[in-house]
């Protein structure tokens, strides 16, 4: 059994959607109530266009367990659809997943939420892992798919800060992390440095490395030792 899991999960990393609901089915033989497997195969059939199939399967779900966050994530996803929906022609492709996709490395990623979310029928057009494009503006960054349509924006705080990296000659890969109802959440990694900030990291790190369970006088930070962690957190001009 535990084969057939493994194959049910390959199989929806690699977008092969007919093949996960078979396997999934398969596995509800044994197991009818695995919620795993169900969500999964609701899940499967939205992405071939089978939403009343999708809809039973979370009706199914919340009777077992009506607290089920991922099968009313899903139904809510479902009712947000456009009525003419069909499947894969109606969503943004995507390459299978890699493993390594989301892992992070202190100081070269960062999952950013985006302000000004696109519509819910843009947004549930979205897929996991989907590749994303970084579009500078005067003061801010749009985020768009590779149709360029507008997903959203960076938040003001971090679109500043890598207006100056991506200016300097930086480069960055931004894919979907997460999607909700009415937010997305993306991850970007740093892929290269341009010359002017080619020894300092694109995001700052939030472990400061103190043991608090020091006394506070002990790991107290003189006003000359704030100043100096400022300036090396801050992209320099020089």
């Amino acid at each position: 059994m535990s084969d057939l899991f493994q194959q049910a999960i390959d199989a929806a990393l690699c977008c092969d959607w007919s093949q996960a609901i078979k396997i999934n089915e398969e596995i509800l033989k044994n197991t009818p109530q695995d919620l795993s497997t169900l969500n999964r195969l609701i899940y499967a059939y939205v992405q071939m266009g089978k939403i009343n199939k999708a809809k039973k399967i979370c009706q199914t779900v919340l009777q077992i367990d009506k607290y089920n966050f991922i099968a009313q994530k899903n139904l809510d996803k479902i009712k947000s659809l456009p009525k003419k929906f069909s499947g894969e022609k109606n969503v943004e492709t995507v390459s299978p997943l890699s493993p390594n996709l989301f892992l992070e490395e202190p100081g070269k990623t960062k999952t950013i939420q985006l302000t000004h979310p696109a519509p819910k029928n843009t947004i549930c057009r979205l897929r996991i892992a989907m590749t994303v494009n970084l579009y500078p503006k005067k003061h801010s960054i749009d985020v768009r798919s590779e149709s360029k349509t507008y997903l959203g924006a960076l938040p003001d705080d971090i679109a500043f800060r890598l207006l100056r990296f991506l200016k300097a000659g930086n480069t960055y890969h931004a894919c979907i992390k997460n999607i909700c109802k009415n937010s997305i959440s993306i991850f970007v990694r740093e892929i290269s440095r341009g010359k002017k900030f080619r020894n300092q990291p694109t995001f700052m790190t939030t472990s400061s490395g103190h043991d608090y369970s020091s006394p506070l006088k002990i790991i107290k930070k003189s006003d000359r030792e704030v100043e100096d962690e400022k300036e090396t957190q801050e992209p320099s001009d020089e």
